[in-house]
């Protein structure tokens, strides 16, 4: 993510990283890139400076949906490609 370290022990260590990307995702919300239903997958479309980590995803359990009728449905599995979750 670009942060640096603060140390390591009996390592050598080159120190040359750029600044942090501490800007956050947004989900977008409308148009063509807004969130969809098919089936039974969500798709979520986030703008963001360069794609997202789709190594070190969020586990299924940390997101929250819920239907309209407010009902919480099941997430089973959390795949990143891109700027889309």
């Amino acid at each position: 993510a670009g942060n640096d370290a603060v140390s390591f022990s009996n390592q050598a260590v080159t120190h040359g990283t750029t600044a942090a990307d501490t800007t956050p995702p947004v989900l977008i919300t409308t148009g063509d890139s807004g969130p969809k239903v098919t089936g039974n997958q969500l798709t979520l479309t986030y703008t963001d400076e360069s794609n997202l980590d789709a190594v070190n995803t969020a586990a299924a359990s940390a997101f929250v949906v819920s239907s309209a009728g407010n009902a919480a449905i099941s997430v089973n599995s959390v795949a990143v490609s891109g700027k889309t979750v």
